[in-house]
């Protein structure tokens, strides 16, 4: 299944590219500090059996729609669910450093419901937004057919906020979550 998202008239972006060529952002499968409910950050940490078949079932979703690229973060979740889908789609991948999680410094290696805002090591809110939006139009450019980008929650959140306004509260491993152009009511 694949969520849709549709750009809001004052997306924090300078042009909508959606109108050329469909965007999907994918979550990185599942790992066992993910199902643990631990904060991973910039810990690395390989995809479990659960998450390595959440990036089979995105290939098979994702098959057939066209895309001609795929951009990762650099992080080995990701990198691994991108090469999962990679294999599937016949396609190269291409890193993008700005697609990395959220630091959540001291938080990190403890469970989610510890987090803070604030902390040390912790990458500001503003600075993350200000981040996706680089990556967003570092990405689209010269995006001229579909695109993948495979990354992770707090990036896709931070993105679609910027671009459409809200978040779903979770956005789940594996989840397919497709960008829509603006249009006018």
């Amino acid at each position: 299944m694949i969520t849709q998202c549709a750009l809001a008239p004052y997306a924090k972006v300078n042009s909508d590219p959606t109108d050329k060529a469909r965007i999907y952002l994918l979550r990185h499968g599942e790992t066992d500090l993910n199902a643990l409910g631990v904060l991973q950050g910039s810990i690395e940490e390989p995809l479990n059996d659960v998450g390595r078949q959440q990036a089979q079932d995105a290939a098979r979703v994702l098959a057939g729609l066209g895309i001609e690229r795929i951009i990762s973060s650099p992080q080995s979740r990701a990198r691994q669910t991108a090469d999962i889908v990679a294999e599937v789609l016949h396609l190269n991948i291409e890193e993008n450093v700005l697609l990395r999680e959220r630091d959540w410094g001291i938080y990190e290696g403890r469970p989610i419901g510890e987090r803070n805002e604030e902390g040390a090591g912790v990458e500001l809110l503003a600075n993350l937004n200000a981040r996706a939006c680089q990556a967003f139009e570092s990405i689209t450019g010269d995006l001229a057919a579909p695109c993948l980008v495979v990354t992770h929650s707090g990036f896709i959140k931070a993105l679609l906020t910027q671009l459409c306004g809200h978040t779903p509260d979770v956005i789940h491993n594996g989840e397919i979550i497709q960008l829509e152009p603006h249009r006018n009511a």
